[in-house]
């Protein structure tokens, strides 16, 4: 295939041939020399011998295959760069036999033929060129004259006068003679064309414009595809054209365009109102058939052609001769004649409009033949589109590809199997019928009588011809014609002919006629008899005045209307129009009433049918209609459709006695979609069907469906698929899924299990896919009862284009932990960090991932919160540094207290009064409560084997304490009584104390099988100073019990001393054994205290 940029290179009916024509008039009007001496072509030079002398510099043969043909036809053809025909008389007698010539060539070996003449031929006559070239300012001394046999049967092959190909001009026999004005006026014009592609820009090429999107992929057979669209192959019966097509292919405007579509192409409509026949030709050709044509255009003259006897007048013949019912030799083709594009519209480059529904680009075709050849050309170009879509992944859809590309034909085939052979075919040209060559067959009519008085003429008109003689007894009036003589008047059986003064010759009533309708079976009037009135055309003769219309019924498709009836040739004669009934049909039809025979044909356009199915659009489309009573109803025709965003189908024309008119085909659902995807279509009885098995064979063609099949139905505007399908969802293995159409395109939906396994238990979800931007992608949503320790509640479910995840945000608890986790289960990447990564693969394993925190207590000294993950086989480790509380209590405080030494004693002084002396020096000490804080420690723990935890990591050790010394002295004075006593006195006491905490750093290295141990050593010391108060008391004892005692501070002194105090202790822990300070492990660093000078110093201050 090539799809190509617009080139600057005429289309067909373009002004390339105006110009040509402007030009050769102009040229061969200056170039007023006479001729050089030169023998006209009575007798072409054999085997194309180049004069003596004349230079022939060879140019390679392969070069022609890039050269447009131009040519010079007696028939008007598109874009075969044509001139006016000086010689038109001489040209309509070679038509015949060109055509003739033209149908039994191989225009294959026509086209190869042309390649080996190229370069040969003689050049321009000397003395004619250099007066050529300066009219021209251009050099031809490369061009090269081709007027021998070879080029004679060449341009009679291709019913032309004269064609150019590069710098190559070929004629015809008789037709190079530059010696004469005609002669030089169409050497001129051809030289022109050499001009023409000379100058004419070369043809740009793109493979595809614009390209398919980079979403498709091709394969390695998308270029074999791509040249097997760029070939064009057209049906046996359009081979005589194929040098045109060729020439158009080199051009580069051989093409369908994009969005093609046939509105507005009536080539019937365009042809009756463009196509002239002169009425000179009309004359001349009656004349050359020895027929005396009338003296004026009111009077008739009477011809036989194909068989029947006319009578009409000059404009009359005229109007028939623009579609006549006889071929070129006076037979009728079957169903007639109708207007057919020479290139075929879809390949023209142009739509309903243009150059290529002009008038130059049609001519008339016999109805067999014209019915099957676009249908060809159109079946043959979409079976080469869907081979070239379906060489890329994914295959684009066919209606879109051509709905925005050119497609564009570089070379022409002609199939000669396919169709209609060429020369089975009938053809006239529209230089035919502007000729009036269809009169070439005539022969002069029998003459006129008249009637007698035992005999009745009926004519078919005033001046008409001779319809039947009627004998009958001249003293009767009424006259009952039996057997063939009632059917004279085809159409009707007459029943009387009732006659009154019908010798007088005059136009007044002569009589009347009674009759009944005679028409086909399936053509039946609301009511069969009919009267007439018969008007006077001469002595006994007369003919029907008026005859009604007809109401007719077409059992097949509906009423008939007609304008008006005429009894003409013969036989009757109307022009109606028929309404149809079925749906499909969107315009009337033309009927024509001859005689019996009832005949309608109608070229239906994708913009003329109707399949009224929601979402149905209709693509490209010829349907064609024919009837004839004699022959039947016939359809052809393809119907190409599509339904959005489901997928396209055709449909060939048919017609049964059982089923009435309707269409055959296929359908073919997106092929996105669908590996299998045709299923058999029709259209019939007013309504749409389709059945047949689709489904999916390549795995995964949509993400997550391995393979379905399905089964087709379709009713009207219900569409049924029943089967099931083989998922790649992760869990789901067959599914029955239903698959609806909708306005969004094909949706595949329906809930299916999740079966079990390694990290699921269960579950269920909807699967559903429908087309996205991007192409189809199946998605599912749902819930599953995962298979992870720890995790009991309930998974979320999604799937979308391959992805499967499956997961969970709450508590967790599991082993010694307890906390909030997001976990899930998954076929995508998942990185080192827990994140997932993109589109999943369906042939992947389940993994998980996800991660959280939890409050674990490791041990009974060791509890806090810590990070964890899920490895892909559903395992939790812990892994990092855990987080914990500021400080944990490793043992509580615990007090000891010392007596250093102690004195008490009373001294009688009197008796009844003592002297009571007393003092003591005691230590104190405080420890604890144990404190590790500025913890930093890192664990690795996996529940699943707990008695691999391993913590390590530092803290420190903070164990505060305290230690002091009490010095107290007491003196005074008592009572003493048996049984009794009080005392009083001043009592000093003084104490030294520290305060602090012994630190040290820990290392911890803890596993459950070996505990933890902690030793350290702890120690501190101070230089305090004592702090004395001086209080008094008062003592009573009696019988042993404290009856009164009563204290006052009185003062209290700081005296400083250079003394250290201290305290060391060992710091021992070991998990599972209670700690304890035992008093030997305590050591108290104790001042050297004079109590006695220390009292001195006091009382100094004191007193």
């Amino acid at each position: 295939m090539a799809v190509r940029a617009k080139l600057s290179v005429s289309e067909p009916g373009d002004a390339v041939e105006k110009e040509a024509d402007q030009v050769a008039e102009r040229v061969s009007r200056k170039v007023a020399e006479p001729a050089p001496a030169q023998k006209e072509d009575a007798a072409p030079a054999a085997g194309g011998a180049a004069k003596a002398g004349a230079a022939k510099p060879p140019r390679p043969q392969e070069q022609a295959a890039k050269q447009p043909i131009a040519r010079t036809a007696s028939g008007a053809v598109p874009a075969l760069r044509q001139a006016a025909s000086p010689n038109e008389a001489k040209d309509r007698q070679q038509q015949g036999a060109v055509g003739a010539a033209a149908a039994r060539q191989d225009p294959n070996d026509t086209q190869s033929r042309i390649k080996q003449q190229l370069g040969q031929g003689e050049s321009l006559p000397e003395n004619l060129a250099p007066r050529l070239e300066q009219q021209f300012g251009h050099d031809f001394s490369n061009v090269r004259i081709h007027h021998d046999g070879q080029a004679d049967v060449l341009s009679k092959e291709l019913a032309a006068k004269a064609f150019t190909v590069g710098s190559d001009i070929f004629f015809a026999s008789g037709q190079y003679q530059p010696g004469t004005p005609a002669g030089l006026q169409l050497l001129a014009h051809e030289l022109t064309h050499v001009v023409q592609q000379k100058d004419s820009v070369p043809a740009v090429h793109r493979r595809v414009d614009p390209s398919l999107a980079s979403t498709y992929v091709a394969n390695a057979s998308t270029p074999g595809a791509e040249t097997a669209l760029g070939t064009l192959q057209i049906p046996g019966v359009k081979s005589r054209h194929l040098p045109l097509y060729a020439s158009l292919a080199a051009a580069g405007n051989l093409k369908r365009v994009k969005g093609y579509g046939r509105d507005g192409a009536n080539q019937r409509s365009v042809w009756n109102s463009t196509i002239q026949v002169p009425e000179a030709a009309v004359r001349s050709q009656l004349t050359a058939r020895s027929i005396a044509p009338p003296g004026n255009n009111t009077d008739k003259v009477a011809i036989t052609l194909g068989g029947r006897n006319y009578k009409r007048t000059i404009p009359e013949l005229q109007a028939m001769l623009k579609i006549p019912e006889w071929g070129r030799r006076g037979t009728r083709p079957a169903n007639g004649f109708q207007v057919d594009h020479i290139v075929e519209l879809q390949v023209s480059g142009q739509m309903g409009s243009g150059v290529g529904n002009s008038i130059e680009n049609m001519e008339l075709l016999d109805q067999p033949s014209n019915s099957s050849s676009g249908g060809q050309i159109r079946s043959g170009i979409y079976t080469r589109v869907d081979a070239y879509l379906a060489t890329f992944t994914p295959r684009p859809d066919r209606g879109a590809f051509l709905r925005t590309t050119d497609v564009v034909f570089e070379r022409v085939e002609a199939n000669g199997g396919a169709g209609a052979p060429a020369g089975a075919s009938a053809w006239w040209s529209k230089a035919d019928i502007e000729g009036a060559e269809p009169l070439a067959t005539a022969q002069p009519a029998p003459p006129t009588r008249e009637g007698r008085p035992d005999e009745f003429i009926l004519s078919s008109s005033a001046g008409g011809i001779e319809v039947g003689r009627f004998r009958h007894d001249p003293a009767v009036t009424t006259i009952t014609p039996q057997g063939a003589a009632a059917r004279r008047l085809a159409g009707m059986v007459i029943q009387s002919i009732t006659l009154q003064d019908a010798g007088t010759g005059a136009a007044a009533t002569v009589g009347s006629i009674q009759a009944q309708w005679d028409l086909p079976p399936d053509w039946q009037p609301a009511d069969p008899n009919v009267t007439m009135s018969l008007a006077g055309d001469g002595d006994y003769r007369g003919y029907p005045a008026r005859i009604p219309t007809p109401a007719l019924e077409f059992r097949h498709l509906s009423p008939v209307a007609f304008d008006s009836v005429s009894a003409d040739d013969g036989q009757l004669k109307a022009q109606g129009q028929l309404t149809p009934s079925l749906p499909i049909f969107g315009a009337p039809i033309s009927v024509t009433l001859q005689g019996r025979d009832v005949t309608f044909s109608m070229d239906y356009s994708a913009g003329d049918l109707r399949l009224p199915i929601p979402g149905l659009s209709i693509d490209d489309s010829t349907v064609r209609l024919f009837y004839s009573s004699e022959r039947g109803l016939g359809v052809g025709g393809q119907v190409f459709f599509s339904v959005a965003r489901v997928g396209s189908g055709d449909l060939s024309a048919s017609f049964s006695t059982g089923q009435g008119i309707g269409l055959e085909g296929a359908f073919n659902f997106d092929s996105r979609l669908f590996d299998r995807a045709r299923v058999r279509a029709w259209w019939r009885q007013g309504e749409m069907g389709a059945e047949g098995t689709i489904g999916i064979d390549q795995p995964d063609k949509i993400k997550g469906i391995r393979s379905a099949s399905l089964t087709v139905g379709v009713t009207g505007n219900d569409w049924s698929f029943t089967g099931n399908a083989a998922l790649s969802v992760p869990g789901v293995s067959d599914a029955t899924v239903s698959v609806r159409k909708t306005d969004q395109g094909m949706v595949f939906d329906g809930d299916v299990n999740l079966s079990s396994s390694a990290l699921v238990r269960s579950g269920r979800i909807h699967v559903n896919a429908t087309e996205q931007a991007e192409g189809y992608k199946l998605s599912a949503t749902g819930t599953a009862q995962p298979n992870i320790p720890g995790v009991d509640s309930q998974l979320e479910v999604s799937y979308d284009d391959g992805a499967f995840t499956a997961s969970f945000s709450g508590a967790y608890a599991r082993g010694m932990m307890s906390g909030n986790v997001t976990v899930g289960v998954t076929n995508r990447s998942v990185d080192e960090q827990g994140n997932l990564g993109g589109l999943g693969d369906p042939d992947a394993p389940l993994v998980v991932y996800g991660s959280g925190s939890a409050t674990m207590r490791i041990a009974p000294w060791l509890q806090g919160t810590a990070g964890i993950r899920f490895s892909p086989t559903g395992e939790v480790t812990v892994s990092g540094e855990i987080g914990l509380p500021g400080s944990i209590e490793m043992f509580p405080r615990q007090e000891i207290n010392k007596s250093l030494f102690s004195l008490s004693t009373q001294i009688p002084i009197v008796p009844g009064i003592v002297a009571e002396v007393g003092g003591n020096l005691s230590a104190k000490a405080g420890i604890g409560p144990g404190v590790l804080d500025q913890l930093r420690i890192g664990i690795e723990y996996n529940p699943a084997h707990e008695e691999n935890t391993h913590v390590t990591g530092d803290a420190h050790l903070n164990v505060p304490a305290d230690a002091g010394l009490r010095l107290a002295a007491r003196a005074g004075i008592g009572l003493g009584i048996t049984g009794a006593s009080a005392t009083g006195g001043i009592e000093l006491g003084g104490s030294l104390g520290i305060d602090g905490a012994a630190e040290a750093g820990v290392h911890v290295d803890w596993m459950p099988s070996q505990g933890l141990r902690i030793d350290a050593n702890a120690a501190f010391h101070a230089e305090p100073k004592f702090k004395f108060d001086v209080s008094g008391y008062v003592a009573v004892t009696a019988l042993g019990f404290s009856v009164y005692d009563q204290r006052w501070q009185l003062a209290a002194y700081e005296l400083g001393s250079n003394m250290r105090f201290g305290v060391n202790f060992p710091v021992h822990y070991v998990e599972g054994e209670p700690f304890n300070v035992s008093m030997e492990d305590v050591e108290f660093e104790v001042p050297d205290v004079d109590p006695g000078a220390l009292i001195g110093q006091l009382g100094e201050q004191i007193f």
